[in-house]
């Protein structure tokens, strides 16, 4: 056995080291035949002939085939699906609207090309051509920074004419061009492809539709924004012998968003709640947005202030009182004021019976304001009353005020010729004015202090 091995040891070496060789010589000497699979797209060429008679293409199978390449192996380990391409003519279909797909390699033409699986055509189906115009609306996603809010997002043009085949275009419910916004903190510019949808919000892809403008230019405008008060004011009367007893909503505040101006000067918004002629509690949710101002922009655009008014029946307290008893002010010291009227005047309060219990004729502290009353003559004035809360004063019969001139008060009626008064005269003056101040006195005492309202009506 070891014999085998070992003899002719040279001859043996000898003749692996030929086998080696000649293996390496038919290796690169002779290049064996191999295969290799490709998926590639279909280039559709000369498509305006279709167009220029006014028809539309839908390619329905054939737009991407598979491809089997033979060729010799050195070169096959070589190629990839770039190095091939397919295109499709449309202005040479068949009857049956199929057009024969010509494949060619760009890097040899020593390859064997077959193409296989079911799309070996390509298939079209024709449309009549229609145009239609459409309105552009803009679609954000993302968010914008903290802080921030997006307001308009314009697009330009906003109108848009699209054309493609007449069922693909009739089932085109919007237009829509889409922008991101996230992370944004001021106005920005942004070019978006216009895309259109169906009435169920689905893209429609089919068609070969085109654009007149792609893409559209959109402007998106950024707000800081800021929270402010939000108040309800009651407006009308409820029905009589109700009141409002106190109105409960939520939110106090909103979040608003607006330019930096307008944002500086508005800190609230007040919104109307109707309660006219309303004998039962009212309950309502109001809409924000169509109290703010132009401009201003709820951040939360689905808020709305939850309201409940309470309203409540009101009572009734009286009080008689005699005319003399009402406080005069602001009086002249140069006039006398004479109450003319006499019988008790009844006076009624009007409100909650939480109100009335405590309310009194003293807190109300009747009085007539004389300052109009300047003259001689007789004047018709309203009773006044301090405010009480939550109670009102239903109308009191004007009180009549006889006003007359003090004696003496009249100015002195002095000469226009410039003579100087004798001592006699001067003497004269001095007896009269005494006896004029003594009359004016006892008629002082006579008089009685009246009591009336500002705007006086003399009689």
């Amino acid at each position: 056995m070891k014999k085998l091995f070992t003899e002719n040891m040279g001859l043996k070496i000898a003749s692996v080291a030929i086998a080696f060789f000649l293996w390496i010589l038919i290796v690169y000497t002779y290049d064996p035949a191999a295969t290799a699979s490709f998926t590639l797209g279909v280039n559709i060429i000369n498509g305006e002939t279709i167009a220029s008679s006014g028809k539309v293409y839908e390619v329905i199978e054939g737009d991407t085939i598979t491809i089997k390449v033979k060729a010799n192996a050195s070169l096959i380990k070589n190629l990839k699906a770039s190095d091939f391409k397919a295109t499709a003519d449309v202005s040479k279909l068949s009857p049956t609207n199929h057009a024969n797909i010509d494949v060619v390699c760009t890097k040899s033409d020593n390859v064997e090309i077959t193409i296989i699986g079911s799309a070996k055509l390509l298939a079209v189906r024709l449309e009549d051509l229609v145009t239609k115009q459409f309105s552009v609306t803009v679609e954000k996603s993302g968010e914008a920074e903290a802080g921030y809010y997006v307001g308009e997002a314009i697009p330009s043009p906003n109108l848009i004419t699209v054309s493609g085949g007449k069922k693909s275009v009739e089932k085109i419910s919007s237009v829509k061009a889409k922008v991101d916004i996230s992370g944004v903190h001021s106005t920005f510019y942004a070019d978006a492809v216009p895309k259109a949808y169906d009435a169920d919000g689905n893209e429609i892809t089919t068609g070969s539709l085109t654009f007149s403008s792609n893409p559209v230019n959109v402007s998106v405008k950024i707000y800081k924004t800021k929270k402010i008060a939000v108040f309800v004011e009651a407006v009308g009367e409820v029905y009589q012998g109700y009141s409002v007893q106190d109105i409960n909503y939520e939110p106090k505040s909103i979040t608003v968003a607006a330019s930096d101006e307008v944002l500086e000067e508005i800190s609230s918004v007040t919104l109307p709640l109707d309660i006219y002629g309303k004998i039962t509690d009212v309950e309502a949710s109001l809409n924000i947005a169509e109290a703010l101002p132009t401009g201003v922009y709820l951040v939360d655009k689905d808020a709305v202030v939850n309201v409940k008014c309470n309203i409540v029946r009101i009572g009734t307290k009286e009080f008689d009182i005699l005319p003399s008893d009402i406080k005069l002010i602001n009086m002249s010291d140069e006039l006398i004021y004479e109450v003319v009227d006499t019988e008790l005047i009844k006076i009624v309060f009007n409100g909650i019976a939480e109100k009335l219990e405590s309310a009194s004729l003293e807190a109300a502290e009747p009085y007539i304001d004389l300052s109009t009353a300047r003259e001689a003559g007789n004047y018709s004035f309203v009773v006044q009353f301090k405010t009480i809360d939550g109670v009102t004063v239903s109308d009191v019969k004007p009180i009549t005020i006889k006003v007359t001139e003090k004696a003496g008060a009249a100015d002195v009626e002095t000469s226009t010729g410039g003579a100087v008064s004798t001592g006699e005269e001067d003497s004269a003056n001095e007896e009269n004015t005494s006896r004029d101040n003594t009359e004016g006195a006892a008629d002082t005492t006579e008089g009685t202090a009246g009591e009336e309202e500002t705007g006086a009506v003399e009689e």
